[in-house]
């Protein structure tokens, strides 16, 4: 019994020990602000500190248009000498965070705040006395994300915050740090009827999606937009390659979304290499446009699945697995449009749309996308480039040229394939290494101009043999190119269609047995030609607008530019 004074002594030394562990040496409140020219410069002239770990815990609300943000962020460094930490914060009309508290344990600290009229910068001088130093931050922001207008992110344009779906960007929600290391992010409460979802910025620029654990996210530091929309979740699992693609939808759409995903990653899959991620997430999220997109590392973020996901999912090859750069936008563009049940109608309107633009620029000059001229960008890059590679498929053929886009996709997912010019010359060379043929000609039409062929019939002669007719056509091209375009001759009783390689003119020959009723240059439209198209896309209105399609009869014969 006289031993228990001892035990109760070490108790309490004990608990003692025990909170002033986590007790903090300093308190910050009521924080004063100097003026400072400009705190964002100041912020960016501090080093980063690496191996930090990071957790944030956020309460979202929102009514209205008003977001309401409480947050915790807590630093756990190990520092060896001391460092400035710096904070920056926003405050504006529409985005205001309020530094409530800031408390540090392990570790000495003195404070300096500078405010330039939009940004807050706290420098946090920790000086550590304990291996492990802790900084906690206590906040609030008040952000209207229906009325924010900056674009922080070129990512931002592809989303535009509605009350059905919204997104904070990281300075909504936290302070922004100068620090590497873990980071997690504890979502413990945010609006009813909402579902929860992240994208994430990576080092590569790319972007990928990402659905919470438990309402945590795990970003390594990088760049995270919380999504929040009033989505339906919808799940399938898809076999590929010998592995298990899960296929998750968050929309408004229906479930059919998650089957016809399902359906496009067999068919890419099918001509292209196996789907290279385990999941494919795709996000509907209102746009600046009607139709707009982004390709994501892992899934798609569209405004609707409708003429924008297969395009963007397309992305997962030609700019997430292997980045063309510029060219990834030709490739998606040629992979959605052709892999996806394309009709002659479809075809016809695709090439209506390469002759939209107001102005014409050779893809190799392009030196990304041009949004202030993006209705140009879209007819030059997405649509001529693509239906180049359209053409390209039928110079070569199926098997050869869907073995060649799997060999550019294995050669530059290793290697820097972002220069155009060097891109176009390896993909030559591999074609070339496979037909055994020069293929220069090719490249240099399609992608070193921007002119299309044009071909027509210049002269027809009809001459009756017997039981036969003897078709002489001459066809020529006034825009300098050389293509091997397919001619379909018309009778009564069958349809003789031919290929004739066609360098300035070229003269073809055809025996049929009944009198030609029709000729075809083109039938399939597997070249853009300037009279073949029927359509051209109004830009101001959004609309296809119907035209006459070049058309002639020559001794009774008629004579179609397809």
């Amino acid at each position: 019994m006289k031993a228990r004074p001892a035990v109760v002594i070490l108790v309490m030394v004990s608990i003692v020990a025990l909170l002033l562990a986590y007790t903090p040496r300093t308190f910050f409140e009521g924080i004063a602000f100097s003026r400072a020219d400009n705190a964002r410069l100041l912020f960016e002239r501090n080093d980063v500190i690496g191996g930090a770990k990071v957790q944030i815990s956020l309460d979202i609300t929102f009514e209205g248009w008003n977001a309401t943000i409480t947050g915790v962020q807590e630093i756990e460094l190990s520092l060896k000498s001391p460092v400035v930490v710096p904070l920056l914060f926003e405050n504006s009309s529409i985005l205001s965070m309020r530094i409530e508290r800031i408390e540090v344990s392990g570790a000495e600290a003195a404070l300096k705040a500078f405010y330039d009229g939009r940004y807050g910068l706290i420098l946090l001088r920790i000086t550590p006395i304990e291996e492990v130093q802790r900084i906690r931050i206590f906040y609030t922001t008040n952000y209207q994300p229906l009325l924010d207008i900056d674009r922080r992110d070129p990512i931002e344009w592809e989303m535009k915050p509605t009350e059905d779906s919204f997104y904070l960007p990281p300075e909504a929600y936290m302070p922004v740090l100068q620090v590497k290391g873990n980071f997690t992010m504890n979502v413990r409460s945010y609006p009813k009827g909402y579902t929860l979802a992240g994208l994430l910025k990576l080092p590569s620029a790319q972007y990928r999606p990402l659905l919470p654990e438990n309402a945590t996210f795990h970003t390594g530091g990088s760049r995270l937009y919380i999504l929040l929309g009033r989505w339906n979740v919808y799940r399938k699992s898809v076999a590929i390659g010998g592995k298990n693609v899960k296929v998750i939808a968050l929309t408004d759409e229906g479930s059919w979304v998650v089957d016809e995903l399902a359906k496009i990653l067999k068919v890419y899959s099918s001509y292209l290499i196996p789907y290279p991620y385990d999941e494919l997430i795709y996000i509907r999220f209102k746009g600046h446009g009607g139709y707009s997109g982004h390709g994501l590392y892992g899934g798609a973020l569209a405004t609707r699945f409708n003429k924008v996901v297969p395009h963007e999912v397309a992305h997962n090859w030609f700019g997430a697995y292997a980045n063309l750069w510029i060219l990834n936008e030709p490739f998606a563009t040629y992979i959605s449009v052709s892999l996806n049940n394309l009709t002659p109608e479809r075809a016809d309107l695709w090439e209506g749309l390469c002759f939209s633009s107001k102005r014409r620029t050779p893809i190799v000059e392009m030196n990304g996308v041009d949004i202030s001229r993006i209705s140009d960008t879209t007819a030059n890059l997405y649509y001529r480039g693509g239906f180049a590679l359209r053409s390209l498929q039928f110079v070569v053929g199926n098997g050869t040229f869907f073995k060649g886009l799997r060999e550019l996709l294995e050669v530059c997912h290793v290697r820097n394939c972002t220069k155009t010019e060097e891109t176009l010359s390896l993909f030559e060379g591999i074609l070339e290494n496979m037909t055994g043929e020069n293929l220069g000609w090719f490249f240099r039409e399609w992608f070193y101009t921007a002119d299309y062929p044009n071909f027509t019939v210049s002269n027809l002669t009809l001459a009756k043999n017997g039981e036969h007719y003897t078709l002489t056509l001459g066809i020529s091209e006034k825009n300098g190119f050389a293509m091997p375009p397919e001619v379909k001759i018309v009778t009564p009783a069958e349809n003789i269609t031919k290929r004739i390689f066609v360098n300035g003119s070229a003269v073809l020959e055809v025996e049929t047995g009944e009198r030609p009723l029709m000729v075809i240059l083109d039938p399939n439209d597997w070249i853009a030609n300037v009279n073949g198209s029927s359509y051209r896309l109004n830009w101001e209105k959004l609309a296809f607008e119907k035209i006459k399609k070049g058309e002639m009869e020559i001794s009774g014969i008629r004579i179609l530019i397809n």
